[in-house]
């Protein structure tokens, strides 16, 4: 608790663009970006919740705290129902599990993506020291047409640092337990499209700081908790502590939609269009949202006329695990296509009106 206060203040200078800047400069995209390029992996997330912190109102700054497992949480309003929007900081990547002795290291993934993804690819290994450039090797038969039709898997992923012995490898600084991402652009695309690594879920994490820019705590009918959670991506870890401590009657899980809206796939499932909205996730593999919870949301989007969409998709979100605890969990998301690879796809005009959705809620629930 002090150790937040205490970056509260010293964050106390920073304060949002003036209302007389351009639209295009107070639109959700500013606030992605500068989440995006910030690593942290499950466990790791420290430089997101700084970056979080920054984006956030004084008001919000002042009040939020970090429980023992590494969220960050934002609690306003008094009265009415307990309320939970939550989004995860973490994104995926690997953990160096041991040196080898001709200076390579060998890996485990932190959440779940094709290691695929990652042969042949530039990497940052973040160390105790900072950060430092490798590769991941291409496999050894990659010149062999043949060879692309069998499975590259994590144990055939090796960290090359350009080094020959496991001295060398050491006095980079590089040991067991450094954990490594793929280096993020971000890149703006037409149609109000951009790319990038870890959209998932720092497209969340904007929304949730869009809507408290929008807020009048003072206003507000209901007791709101705004959570950035650690460890979705290896197990709801941080939602669960959430939940475990903290009785809720409604949490909204933001986290993506993955979407079948791209030419290879079929729109019989995950069929959320890119620039038509917002997304109800009605059911996922690990929740199948109430439909009066449904509708209610529903409702108060079509009377401020938002877009929004409504559908099922694949993976599982952090307010699955809230349930047990007697919350209902009704996810919201934007459409993604390419999810958990370098280039993950978003619509800005989605995220834009996620961000309103989510303060409408927090204010008429």
């Amino acid at each position: 608790m002090a150790a937040i206060a205490a970056l509260a203040l010293a964050l106390g200078a920073l304060e949002r663009p003036p209302s007389g800047a351009a639209e295009k400069d107070s639109r959700s995209f500013t606030v992605l970006e500068p989440l995006m390029l910030a690593p942290g992996v499950s466990g790791r997330e420290e430089k997101v919740r700084e970056a979080i912190l920054r984006l956030l109102p004084a008001w919000a700054r002042q009040s939020a705290t970090v429980d023992g497992s590494g969220n960050l949480l934002v609690r306003t309003g008094s009265g009415g129902e307990r309320i939970l929007f939550i989004a995860h900081m973490d994104e995926t990547g690997y953990e160096i599990t041991g040196l080898e002795a001709d200076g390579t290291a060998r890996v485990k993934s932190l959440g779940g993506f094709f290691a695929t993804l990652y042969e042949a690819q530039r990497v940052v290994v973040h160390t105790r020291a900072g950060e430092l450039a490798a590769i991941v090797r291409p496999r050894s038969d990659y010149l062999d047409a043949r060879s692309a039709a069998a499975p590259f898997l994590e144990k055939d992923l090796t960290v090359d640092f350009g080094t020959s012995t496991l001295e060398e490898t050491r006095q980079l600084g590089v040991s067991r337990g450094d954990w490594i991402t793929i280096p993020k652009i971000f890149r703006r695309l037409a149609g109000d499209r951009a790319t990038g690594r870890s959209v998932d879920d720092r497209a969340g994490c904007t929304a949730l700081v869009q809507a408290i820019g929008r807020l009048d705590p003072k206003s507000l009918k209901n007791r709101v908790t705004f959570a950035w959670s650690v460890q979705e991506e290896i197990g709801l870890k941080g939602a669960e502590a959430i939940a475990a401590h903290d009785p809720f009657d409604v949490v909204f899980a933001v986290d993506t939609f993955v979407s079948s809206d791209s030419p290879l796939e079929t729109p019989a499932f995950a069929d959320a269009i890119l620039g038509e909205g917002p997304v109800l996730r009605a059911m996922d593999n690990s929740n199948l949202a109430p439909e009066a919870g449904l509708e209610k949301v529903e409702r108060i989007a079509a009377a401020r006329k938002l877009p929004l969409q409504i559908g099922l998709t694949h993976g599982g979100n952090d307010g699955s695990v809230f349930p047990p605890y007697g919350a209902i969990d009704i996810p919201l998301s934007w459409p993604t296509t390419y999810s958990h690879s370098p280039v993950e796809v978003i619509h800005q005009r989605d995220l834009d009106n996620l961000g309103r959705l989510v303060a409408i809620l927090a204010e008429e629930w």
